[in-house]
């Protein structure tokens, strides 16, 4: 579900409200204050991507299932809080995505619309600033310390049955409403939860390793080296260079380090850090053991095909309609 509520410039307050499959107005303890924790640490983080401080106070609980409000100050440009109210809201309220679809130029415009966002707060602390709010609506909702709270919140409330909706609403001072509430239901809870906590892996295709320990013989055993300053252990997934090895075609020795394809596979942690989970060599593209330097041919290959692929990425910019 993709949505965008309209930001209305005197809404100062972000109401959640729980509804209940019966008639009291109680809640667990214990699930509402980890829903509440997760969504001030949403909060947080989208104050920290906007780059200001906030002030936010919790209001006395009201009735209707159950109705928590929070008062939102922005210290500097108390005009942007309308806005990040309106963020807030359509993230809450839009599934977890990914962002595989975009290529890399669309992401970069994304992500400019963020910085020019923090430029025009610097620049003007009064005025409200312009912002597209699907742009930024899109950004936040795919950062992960984001869908990782977000996630843990629906998640929170998947497991305890006594909740089947909750609406999210842009208040005034007075406590009117700005727009229609916006509701997620039971059955779409599901949605908004992350199936899984790997990420997408990334590469560095010039990554130096220096070998500690090689592994010798023809097992899964992992070995050991150290890149950039940290020591890792590490699959080798060269089956050439892994033959290579453990016929003795291959020597190492102190100081030995090779050059290589690595995949540096992700999890994100509860808390929405990104952590490296474990490390992969794909291609060995070159050995060096202080004396010689030698290319692997599977190296060459490589190399090969990756100066045909930016000869062709030159040809087709070159090329006039």
């Amino acid at each position: 579900m993709t949505q965008n509520i309209a930001i209305q410039s005197n809404a100062s307050k972000i109401e959640l409200h729980y509804f209940f499959s019966d008639e009291s107005h109680t809640m667990d303890a214990v699930i509402r204050n980890k829903c509440e924790h997760e969504f001030l640490e949403i909060v947080k983080h989208v104050s920290t991507l906007f780059n200001v401080e906030f002030e936010l106070e919790s209001e006395a609980y009201t009735e209707g299932g159950l109705r928590e409000c929070w008062s939102l100050t922005i210290k500097k440009n108390p005009t942007l809080a309308a806005i990040i109210i309106g963020v807030l809201i359509n993230v809450l309220s839009n599934y977890i995505t990914t962002d595989r679809e975009l290529n890399e130029l669309q992401k970069q415009e994304l992500r400019l619309s963020i910085e020019k966002l923090k430029q025009d707060l610097e620049e003007n602390k009064e005025e409200p600033p312009y912002i597209h709010i699907e742009n930024a609506t899109f950004i936040i909702n795919n950062d992960i310390k984001v869908q990782k709270h977000k996630s843990n919140f629906y998640k929170n409330l998947a497991g305890y049955h006594k909740v089947t909706k909750i609406e999210t609403t842009a208040l005034t001072k007075e406590n009117k409403p700005t727009h229609e509430p916006v509701p997620v239901e039971r059955p779409d809870f599901g949605k908004y939860i992350l199936s899984s906590d790997e990420m997408p892996s990334e590469f560095d295709d010039v990554a130096v390793i220096e070998i500690v320990s090689p592994v010798l013989t023809n097992t899964n055993y992992k070995w050991k080296g150290i890149y950039k300053g940290e020591s890792i252990d590490f699959s080798m997934k060269d089956r050439e260079f892994k033959e290579s090895v453990i016929s003795d075609k291959e020597t190492f020795k102190n100081g030995t380090y090779i050059e290589c394809v690595l995949e540096i596979s992700r999890k994100v942690s509860d808390f929405g850090e990104v952590k490296n989970s474990g490390y992969s060599v794909l291609t060995v593209i070159k050995k060096d053991d202080g004396i010689s330097q030698v290319i692997t041919k599977q190296g060459k290959r490589y190399l090969d095909e990756q100066d045909a692929k930016r000869r062709q990425l030159s040809l087709n910019f070159n090329v006039k309609e």
